[in-house]
């Protein structure tokens, strides 16, 4: 569709939905007050999702970018994705902010890195390996700051019963993007808590 938008799908909004929650979830987990949980974890969301998609929104429906961002280059994708992260992970470093927060990044960041270089070897799609991710990282946030076991298990299960609507598009590619989403984002993610600040 050359100059046009693509309809959006429930699915399209399913990783900002997902990374969003996440992100809030780990502001308030770190242990900061509540007014700071809430400007890290909302400010996190407006630079990491909502600025870049608008944006990209924008240039796409006005026809000012020379193709689709759906088939831009590997490369550039990663490098402004990178940009951002790298902008918001030096502000928590200079500022004290919450380092969950920054591996929750690193996580998304990590994630959608295996989604876009394994993209000429391997289909991966993109709402089931956020999905996946959240299926340990959520857990892993609620356990904090709940100090619970039901709480973080009923999430895992709610999360997992995301997949099943994506299904359609066939459930070893689901299940795949799935499985590499625990194992890079949420395993990094569960990594990166277990290094001492």
């Amino acid at each position: 569709m050359a100059g046009g938008t693509q309809k959006l799908r429930v699915a399209d909004f399913l990783p900002g939905v997902l990374w969003g929650g996440t992100f809030v979830l780990a502001a308030f987990s770190s242990g900061i007050t509540t007014p700071a949980a809430w400007a890290w974890g909302a400010g996190t969301v407006l630079l990491l999702l909502v600025f870049p998609w608008v944006l990209v929104r924008t240039l796409d429906s006005r026809g000012d970018l020379r193709s689709s961002i759906a088939r831009a280059p590997v490369t550039p994708v990663i490098l402004g994705a990178g940009a951002l992260c790298f902008i918001l992970l030096r502000l928590i470093l200079w500022l004290d902010g919450p380092r969950v927060l920054a591996a929750a990044v690193f996580a998304m960041l990590a994630s959608y890195a295996v989604v876009l270089v394994l993209a000429r070897a391997v289909k991966l799609d993109w709402p089931s390996v956020s999905t996946g991710a959240a299926v340990v990282v959520i857990p892993v946030l609620l356990s904090a700051l709940t100090g619970g076991f039901a709480l973080p298990v009923a999430a895992a299960l709610l999360l997992c019963l995301l997949l099943v609507p994506q299904l359609r598009t066939g459930w070893q590619l689901v299940l795949g993007s799935a499985a590499a989403g625990a194992v890079v984002g949420g395993g990094l993610f569960t990594l990166l808590q277990g290094l001492p600040a």
